[in-house]
């Protein structure tokens, strides 16, 4: 029964961010570029709040529930097929965590700093770390994506 559950949890974790990064990139991304660029930048700095909460809970299950369900052994073994898949996997999660770093320590906060005031039009800055943003959470998608492909050689 421990294991159901920790398979659930680690699919329900994995759902929710890799579902959450797709929603931002196809829908919500595109739908910013049709309203007010001061109120899309507002709503695009909430929102990268939010996910990022949203975001980090899942990965530290996934990192939980990932370690539990590894094999004994296997979790930094490259002798076999299976463990080579797994360390390229684990390097695709390494990533994922430094780049959610950065977007959390270094650009959320900057993009918040440069945040228009109301009435303001959003500055030159503001675009600079909204660009970041965009670029580095589609990094996170890609890597998100190929820990999808790697999890699913596991199997």
């Amino acid at each position: 029964m421990f294991d159901y559950a920790v398979n659930f949890l680690h699919l329900l974790a994995t759902s929710i961010w890799i579902g959450g990064a797709i929603y931002i990139h196809l829908i919500l991304l595109p739908s910013l570029r049709r309203i007010d660029p001061q109120q899309s930048g507002k709503l695009q700095g909430i929102v990268a709040k939010k996910f990022s909460l949203v975001a980090w809970t899942c990965i530290i299950v996934l990192l939980i529930t990932g370690y539990l369900k590894t094999p004994d052994g296997m979790l930094f073994d490259t002798s076999s097929e299976f463990g080579m898949t797994l360390m390229i996997k684990h390097v695709f999660i390494a990533g994922v965590i430094v780049v959610g770093l950065i977007i959390a320590l270094y650009v959320v906060p900057n993009m918040s700093k440069a945040a228009p005031k109301p009435g303001e039009q959003p500055s030159p800055e503001f675009f600079k770390h909204r660009k970041r943003l965009q670029f580095l959470a589609m990094v996170n998608l890609v890597f998100g994506v190929l820990i999808l492909v790697y999890a699913s050689m596991l199997w």
